[in-house]
């Protein structure tokens, strides 16, 4: 098995020749290897320093390049595919362009319940730098998706572990200890990610118990990796720290704080650091081959994982040793090197376009930030701006005005309701939508936020309203609004929401903006209506007829929003979005429909719900309407109506009769004809706009039914 792995070894990459066996003092006894392949990682680079300048802005960083152990790709993942180093590459040249990878990940985030489709608020400079990083982040995903979509998952769920995670991390904590210490060091580096990212580019999946079964092997090897990141990374990181440039009272760095537990200096502080690291080391060697001569013996897979895994630990060090971003000395004899290679096509240094500047070396200077006031889901208030009369009131009159104004109502019954539909988890699809518009729209963040606000009430009160006229006992695989609270009180906070809608509406003064709201919303009324009418009577539509109510009750929203960013924009009025928020509408209408037939949307919103109501969903029309007449499925249905419900067993009849009808399949084809012409909306709108549009890209490759 030996000699197999060093074929696949050799076959990807080679080892690096060195006079000792280790890298001073570190890594004794590893082997480094490097990329044979190195081109792909620096154009991966490349595209991604490009793109920076192209979507956010000059670049301020030096990034994975390095003119003396090579790519910092090639030297920690020798064993990738060659086919996916690049985008590997653009990642890790995306998350140098920071900090480091959880800096970046945690100013641009995923909604944590956003099904990975919504990508959260940033804090930056310009309205450019907002778009431009969600543009960035969905590229990446989307390249991520497209190559090998089981593996991106694995990656994506990495990474919104690691977000929600950092940021409940304390950065100006002080620790009482090594182990503490170590154990935060571990998340706040990204090692896990960058585990699931070697995973990807080897095309290797671990199954939840094979993680867990390595979980004590791997964790000296996070430690390894992120100690020695504080042992190369002090000087630069003490030089902001004394300056005060960091803005920071203590540093997140094992060196420093040996500094303050033992009161020595710098130099024998780096020198412990470096003795606790070559302890990781070992440990991870060690636990890393009695796992493998024990439960892991034989399996070749994990045995590659974990190779792969100890050639990081080299490759980090070797990296780290001259790298201009840890040795902002060696910046200028960097860039000379690099531009000697130029016609080779190993030069990683830009020019910003405006000014002509070399952009790869230069002062590393952190990024100022705007703040985003996000509009309040409280911002509707009720006001008497009438005076009082003059007129001298009777006694009994001004009491009861007195205990009036005394016993002031609270509004947690109004809002009870809707802060509960709030808190459920939201796929994040109408955020998303408004991000991927304003790339071409380029609103200012506040107004985004107005638009976000206005989106979700709307959306929020729907939902609630729709569980009621449903009778639908589940929403998001929790207990229905009006089940908790009673339809009343339901309802009466659903109409509060719209009236909240309607007020932040009238708070973007814009009368044009506000015709929208009335004309769209009255289309979402009439929508409903006619979903409701045909299930009462149980009417069944033609495909065409639910086509045009799904367009105006589930498009109206889309429509909604998409009409008022447009009037509100600056640029962009020329372009007919109104097909496109359509096509959506469409497409997420029917893809519900569809999954509510499904085994895994049944589990959060109860099996094959929609038949419990009787309502007429896009295969159940397909079924009735394709010649001869389905009445077995007719019966069925009407007993749906009558009872309230059905039996799991009748249920599965349905589902059997939909299978033989040939309706999923038929809906599956609908859903990727539908999702075809949204790719085709989107191309000609870049074509219109000259921006490509990788976010609004990435929502539609996400809602594809797998």
């Amino acid at each position: 098995m030996a000699h197999l792995n060093l074929l696949l070894d050799d076959e990807r990459s080679y080892t690096v020749p060195r006079e000792s066996s280790d890298i001073e003092g570190f890594c004794d006894g590893y082997a480094l290897r490097r990329h044979k392949f190195e081109d792909k990682a620096i154009e991966g680079s490349l595209q991604c320093r490009e793109d920076w300048l192209k979507y956010i802005g000059p670049i301020e960083r030096w990034g994975c390049n390095s003119p003396w152990e090579g790519h910092f790709g090639t030297v920690v993942l020798p064993l990738c595919k060659p086919e996916r180093l690049g985008v590997i590459s653009y990642i890790f040249e995306y998350a140098f362009l920071y900090d480091n990878v959880v800096e970046s990940a945690a100013k641009s985030t995923w909604n944590p319940h956003g099904d990975d489709i919504s990508l959260d608020d940033t804090e930056y400079r310009t309205v450019k730098s907002v778009i431009g990083t969600k543009q960035i982040q969905s590229k990446m995903l989307l390249q991520l998706l497209s190559i090998d979509a089981p593996c991106a998952e694995v990656v994506i769920d990495s990474w919104k572990t690691m977000v929600s995670t950092t940021a409940k991390q304390d950065k100006s904590r002080i620790f009482e200890n090594l182990d503490e210490y170590v154990d935060y060091r571990i998340i706040d580096t990204g090692a896990p990610f960058v585990d699931t990212l070697m995973r990807f580019g080897m095309g290797i999946r671990l199954t939840p118990e094979e993680e867990e079964r390595l979980s004590s092997v791997v964790k000296p090897c996070y430690a390894a990796l992120g100690l020695a990141n504080d042992y190369f990374s002090f000087d630069v990181e003490w030089e902001d720290f004394r300056s005060g440039r960091c803005g920071e009272s203590t540093m997140t760095n094992l060196v420093w704080l040996f500094m303050k537990w033992y009161q020595i200096d710098a130099a024998e502080a780096k020198s412990r650091v470096r003795e606790v690291t070559n302890g990781y080391e070992e440990e991870f060697r060690k636990r890393k081959d009695a796992f493998l001569a024990g439960e892991g013996k034989g399996n070749i897979k994990l045995a590659t994982y974990l190779r792969a895994l100890e050639y990081q630990i080299p490759g980090n060090v070797a990296w780290s040793i001259r790298c201009p971003r840890y040795h902002p000395g060696l910046c200028d004899e960097a860039s000379l090197m690099l531009q000697r290679n130029k016609e080779k096509g190993l030069n990683t240094i830009q020019k910003d376009d405006n000014t002509g500047q070399e952009t790869s070396a230069g002062n590393i200077t952190r990024h100022s930030s705007i703040s985003e006031n996000s509009i309040s889901n409280e911002s509707f208030s009720w006001s008497d701006s009438s005076s009082r009369s003059s007129i001298s009131s009777s006694p009994s009159k001004d009491e009861d005005r007195r205990l009036l104004e005394q016993t002031k109502l609270g509004s947690e019954h109004l809002l009870g309701p809707a802060d509960y539909i709030s808190s459920l988890p939201s796929k994040g699809i109408r955020e998303a939508f408004i991000d991927g518009l304003n790339v071409w729209f380029t609103l200012p963040p506040h107004l985004i936020n107005q638009f976000k606000s206005i989106t979700q009430t709307m959306h929020n009160a729907s939902l609630m309203l729709d569980d009621i006229e449903d009778a639908s006992p589940l929403r998001r695989g929790q207990p229905a609004t009006h089940v908790i609270f009673g339809a009343g009180q339901t309802i009466n906070s659903a109409n509060f929401l719209l009236l909240q809608a309607a007020d932040q509406v009238r708070q973007l003064d814009n009368q044009r903006c506000w015709d929208i709201f009335m004309e769209e919303t009255q289309n979402l009324f009439i929508g409903q209506s006619f979903d409701l009418y045909w299930t009462r009577h149980g009417k069944c539509p033609s495909q065409d007829e639910y086509l045009a109510m799904i367009s105006q009750k589930t498009g109206g929203l889309l429509r909604l929003i998409t009409r008022m960013m447009m009037q509100k924009a600056k640029t962009g009025h020329s372009c007919s979005l109104d097909s496109l928020a359509t096509l959506l509408g469409q497409f997420f209408q029917i893809r519900d429909d569809y999954k509510n037939l499904t085994e895994e949307y049944a589990e959060k919103k109860g099996f094959c719900e929609d038949l419990d109501g009787g309502k007429f969903s896009f295969p159940l029309i397909h079924a009735l309407t394709s010649p001869p007449g389905d009445f077995q499925l007719q019966g069925i249905l009407q007993v749906s109506r009558t009872s309230g419900g059905l039996h799991v067993p009748l249920k599965q009849f349905v589902l059997d009769h939909l299978q033989k009808a040939g309706s999923m399949k038929y809906t599956e084809q609908t859903l990727a004809s539908l999702s075809q012409r949204i790719a085709d909306s989107i191309a000609a709108l870049e074509d219109e706009t000259g921006h490509c549009n990788w976010v609004l890209r990435l929502l539609n490759h996400r809602l594809k039914i797998k």
